[in-house]
């Protein structure tokens, strides 16, 4: 390899790191996380519109719920604080039964890094949790 050549990659790499350690997290504002999550997370069971239809639902013991209805449940009100803790798998969701939904909580803190602190993973965690929160608000019945 030539010198240049050298030269090239490592100036390459070296923006590279610049770049990607001045890349800003996704926050919770963000609507593509959420329906990132959305999608990875609950749309298997929930189905593509969150109406308990999706693709694993036939297999499941009790029928996902309807994500649509959830204010409507709740005299038009949307409980975002009691719809994080059924995701995060702190709240206990009787509707289910023995817990069929898997707890999110868990998966959102694994750590991404081997010595990442704690308050660094739970504040990612609950990022997460809330941009699907936002994104479950939109898909409420307007009715």
């Amino acid at each position: 390899m030539s010198r240049l050549t050298i030269a090239a990659v490592a100036t390459a790499v070296t923006l590279l790191g610049i770049f990607v350690s001045y890349v800003p997290e996704a926050d919770a504002e963000d609507p593509h996380l959420g329906v990132i999550e959305y999608e990875i997370s609950c749309m298997p069971c929930h189905g593509v519109e969150g109406h308990g239809d999706g693709r694993l639902a036939p297999a499941l013991k009790t029928r996902p719920a309807d994500l649509t209805k959830i204010a409507k449940a709740n005299k038009g009100v949307f409980p975002a604080s009691k719809v994080a803790d059924i995701i995060d798998g702190r709240e206990i969701v009787s509707i289910h039964g023995p817990r069929e939904m898997p707890v999110w909580g868990d998966r959102y803190r694994k750590p991404i890094e081997s010595n990442e602190p704690f308050a660094r993973i739970e504040q990612r965690a609950r990022r997460q949790i809330n941009a699907l929160v936002e994104y479950l608000k939109t898909l409420q019945d307007k009715d």
